[in-house]
């Protein structure tokens, strides 16, 4: 019992550090360009009310309130909902140009873009980039690679004379070869071959590489949680078939979505097995099944710290091209079930947090990004929804009126209560109900 009271308290504490350093990222920004621009900063709390403790400051408050969901920054003259009392006095947000106000908005998610692309870059710089000791390969079907004579389970030894020992090298060497060609030596069954690839128009040659069926992290509330997948886990066969690659094993699982299935895998040496029900997703118009599963990275490679500055930037672009991919198809296929909210946010700190620094740090900078992009949808309430009234103010040569805004702060009020039941209802779902209907059967 007291175990597991100080495992719940561990997590809580991870989840309010987690989200206590990107609230505080977040409102930085805003803070820190408001006093730039002169205007007049009455409170920064980390928390909504009521407050718990705090200090006065000059002209700011500074305090932690109780409810731990986020955070504000009460500028003079500006309220989230409803009208704020003004003076005119120059010190009030509403006396600045549109411009300002623009910037003093948007400076709290650009502030957690630049902080994950930090993270992101020093996490590169310190430890590496993730890598798997693999240059096993599959060429996709009918692509360049495929029409070259690449086969499956190929193995290559080195590109253009340059040995390649993990996935990372192989990659980087196929895209320095991309304009010119490249020639590929490898290694097939006992023989060796050599693979001449032509130059590539499409910035691709059609080369999947064979990773090892090694479990890095089971996403929480997934199936493969639910059966208790974990790291170093290393799958062996899917309902009786064996599989030698994470490819093998992903086509396998892919092509029975929501249907039953054997899956087999070695912990420690000791053979597991359990039955498990991939969800359905949709690929396209094609449906798949998927388990909730990331491959295990076995090596890292050095990088230079201005590589690890454009690893951090390509690594902010991508997360937020998915997020905002995501966004796009919630309502596609049931995919608002895949929302999470507090629960399992905590979880994912505290899964993270015992990997290591390494892991906590990069999943702090994946929530500092999904942050900055969500409070970037014209919502009202949130940024995005105050810089779309900007943006009209600045069109119209006046800003909407009072009752126009009214509303509109209504209905996003409404909009941001709903995703939080949602998300809530959604963690519910996946880390207490099914407990609760466990003790009735």
């Amino acid at each position: 019992m007291l175990a597991s009271v100080i495992d719940f308290l561990v997590t809580v504490g991870y989840f309010l550090i987690a989200l206590g350093v990107l609230v505080f990222v977040h409102e930085l920004g805003h803070f820190l360009v408001a006093k730039r621009a002169g205007i007049r900063v009455e409170r920064f709390s980390l928390g909504y009310p009521p407050k718990m403790i705090g200090f006065q400051w000059g002209e700011t408050e500074y305090c932690i309130s109780w409810v731990p969901f986020g955070g504000y920054v009460k500028v003079a003259g500006m309220a989230d909902v409803g009208e704020d009392e003004t003076m005119g006095a120059p010190w009030e947000f509403p006396s600045k140009s549109v411009g300002i106000r623009m910037a003093v908005i948007a400076a709290g998610p650009l502030m957690n873009f630049l902080f994950a692309f930090a993270v992101f870059a020093v996490v590169y710089g310190v430890y590496g980039h993730d890598t798997m000791a693999s240059t096993a390969v599959t060429p996709i079907e009918d692509s360049m690679a495929a029409t070259a004579g690449l086969e499956h389970g190929d193995v290559v030894l080195d590109v253009d004379g340059t040995e390649v020992d993990n996935s990372y090298e192989l990659l980087r060497a196929l895209e320095a070869g991309l304009e010119k060609g490249s020639v590929l030596t490898v290694q097939r069954a006992a023989g060796i071959r050599r693979i001449e690839l032509p130059a590539a128009s499409d910035a691709a040659y059609g080369i999947r590489i064979l990773r090892p069926t090694t479990v890095g992290i089971a996403d929480p509330g997934t199936p493969a949680a639910g059966i208790g997948l974990g790291r170093g886990d290393h799958i062996t066969a899917v309902d009786g078939t064996p599989v030698a690659s994470w490819y093998d094993m992903r086509m396998l699982i892919s092509a029975r979505p929501a249907e039953s299935i054997l899956l087999s895998w070695e912990r420690d040496g000791v053979a597991m097995t359990a039955d498990i029900i991939p969800e359905e997703r949709m690929d396209g118009d094609k449906r798949i099944g998927v388990i909730g599963i990331r491959p295990f990275e076995d090596a890292s490679i050095e990088v230079g710290w201005w590589e690890a500055t454009e690893l951090g930037a390509a690594s902010v672009y991508t997360s937020s091209y998915l997020i905002l991919e995501f966004i796009g198809s919630i309502f596609e296929d049931s995919r608002y079930k895949e929302l999470g909210g507090p629960i399992r946010i905590a979880q994912m700190a505290d899964d993270t947090a015992q990997m290591g620094l390494k892991y906590f740090l990069r999943f702090l900078a994946l929530l500092s990004v999904n942050l900055g992009v969500l409070n970037l949808l014209p919502i009202p309430v949130l940024d995005g929804g105050h810089l779309t009234f900007l943006t009209l103010e600045a069109i119209l040569r006046r800003p909407p009126s009072v009752r126009q805004r009214e509303v509109s702060q209504q209905i996003g009020m409404v909009i941001i209560l709903f995703i939080m039941v949602a998300v809530t209802f959604n963690d519910l779902n996946e880390f207490v109900f099914h407990h609760i209907i466990d003790l009735f059967q």
